[in-house]
């Protein structure tokens, strides 16, 4: 039997600056264990935004085909090759916050939820392609997100300094192939009420930014914080966005009532699945919404996120408290635990991909011993700014 390999990606949540907020792991499938663990390099802009929540911490999404695999952290992407040698890295002022990926042969799909953005880098770094909610009135009228469109945008989403007042505001956070074009996560959409709570609690800092007299006194964060709270008396909700090839965007899934995102997406056969975090459960439903199954996933809580195929109808699942993997069997159905990750109460697993079997033996350090030109130009721009 041949071994399957995953890399894991994942966040520790509630860490003081200088200590690690996440690791990129290679794992076993077989042998059931961790066969490398890497500490993610951290964001310089960390300590700008000390979120609890997560913030700029955290390995985010994995993806990768025969060529080559993408690690993403909160601002940046690492490209490796078949050799596990670090080709590439790749950043953009709209990469604020970023969370899933998808690698296509001619460049890699990013979700960024501080800008609202799917963009498509090229492996030259160049912009291919970008979308955003804002740029489709009918969609944002769905979403009732009509009101939002003329809100204030940043040159910069990757420093939490520069953040608008307003920012996240469908908290794109999945993205994946399907036969009519992309499958995009947008894992929060706060209702119209929670938006009107968070904008009084701005009151005192929009008077100061009008008199010209500074910047918010809270961080960028803790504004959007408010969100969350404000969810649990208010029908925030999940959506599943069609992008198409050709024609306008449309919502294929929807889940309102929640009080904390869902994640991840995916097309399997005539299906849909994803992570219902808020009621810690994996879902299945036909494309249609004709019918709907779940698989409950342990933990206290487990935060469900992290979501690959595994063949049949079977698919790997991560979590928190403990930070572990599991195998979802939707035929059975049927949860079972394959391995904990760590013993970090407050660490969770973040992204998981199979590694092609084209892949070697990983080195001991995975990332490159001195920074790219552009990584030390963004610690540059954080000691300046």
């Amino acid at each position: 039997m041949n071994d399957t390999r995953l890399l894991v990606s994942s966040i520790i949540r509630i860490t003081e600056p200088g200590e690690r907020s996440g690791s990129v792991r290679l794992v076993s499938l077989k042998e059931r264990r961790v066969l490398a663990d890497w500490p993610i390099p951290e964001s310089p802009f960390r300590a700008y935004d000390p979120n609890p929540r997560g913030g700029l911490r955290g390995g985010r999404g994995i993806s990768g085909d025969g060529e080559r695999l993408v690690v993403a952290v909160t601002d940046r992407l690492f490209v490796f090759n078949r050799e596990w040698r670090q080709v590439g890295e790749l950043s953009h002022p709209l990469l604020g916050q970023v969370h899933d990926l998808l690698v296509e042969p001619d460049g890699v799909w990013v979700t960024a939820s501080a800008s609202d953005m799917v963009m498509k880098l090229g492996w030259d770094g160049a912009v291919l392609r970008a979308w955003s909610w804002r740029e489709d009135p009918a969609l944002a009228r769905e979403l009732k997100l009509a009101d939002a469109l003329g809100g204030a945008l940043s040159d910069d989403y990757r420093d939490p300094r520069r953040l608008p007042a307003f920012f996240d505001f469908v908290h794109v956070n999945g993205v994946a192939r399907c036969p009519e074009g992309l499958l995009v996560s947008f894992g929060f959409v706060p209702s119209r009420l929670s938006r009107r709570i968070q904008a009084l609690t701005d009151l005192p800092d929009a008077l100061l930014r009008r008199l010209g007299r500074g910047t918010r006194k809270t961080k960028a964060s803790s504004a959007f914080d408010l969100r969350f709270l404000a969810s649990s008396f208010t029908a925030s909700s999940w959506v599943g966005v069609l992008l198409p090839d050709q024609g306008p965007a449309r919502v294929v899934a929807r889940q309102d009532g929640i009080l904390r995102p869902n994640h991840n997406l995916l097309r399997h056969r005539d299906t849909l699945v994803y992570n219902d975090t808020h009621n810690n459960q994996v879902v299945q439903q036909a494309v249609d919404g004709s019918w709907k199954r779940q698989v409950a996933i342990p933990g206290d809580p487990p935060f469900v996120r992290g979501l690959a195929p595994l063949g049949g109808n079977r698919f790997l699942v991560g979590s928190q408290r403990p930070a572990a993997l599991y195998d979802v069997d939707f035929d059975s159905p049927r949860c079972e635990r394959l391995l904990e990750l760590g013993t970090h109460r407050h660490e969770c697993v973040y992204g998981i991909h199979v590694v092609p079997d084209c892949f070697g033996e990983p080195p001991e350090a995975l990332w490159a011993p001195s920074p790219p030109a552009n990584e030390a130009r963004l610690r540059d721009e954080a000691r300046v700014a």
